[in-house]
Order: C-alpha cells, then sequence, then structure tokens
C-alpha cells in the first residue's frame, strides 16, 4: 500500500509513531504475562520498523517544504 502525504502529514506520523512506540515499549516493561509480553513486542517491531522507514524519507519531505 503507497500513501500519499503532504510534508505536515509525514512530521505528524513521524511523531505520532514515536509517541505510539513510547507507549508499547512501556506496556512491554509493564506487562508480566510471557504469551501477551511477546504479542506487544512483535507490535513494537513493527512499529519500529516502520519509523525507521519513515525516517528515511523526512530528509526528502523537508527539502519539499
Amino acid at each position: 500500500m503507497v500513501l500519499e502525504l503532504s510534508p505536515q502529514q509525514f512530521h505528524l506520523l513521524h511523531a505520532c509513531l514515536a509517541e505510539s512506540i513510547d507507549g508499547l515499549h512501556d506496556e512491554v516493561l509493564r506487562t508480566d504475562e510471557h504469551d501477551l509480553r511477546g504479542e506487544l513486542r512483535d507490535r513494537l517491531e513493527q512499529l519500529q520498523a516502520l519509523q525507521r522507514q519513515v525516517e528515511a524519507r523526512l530528509p526528502q519531505e523537508q527539502a519539499a517544504l
């Protein structure tokens, strides 16, 4: 899936991902149930991979501003 985002939307996406990653990381640390922690870790890794992709495009988006 390909999304067309404006530079402002791209920066908002980056900020939202960072906030979500921080919250999910805290949840992983507080969760006692082993299976649930594994699921949360998997989701955290997915968000981090998406954030790396967004960060790779940030210089291009800043140039568009």
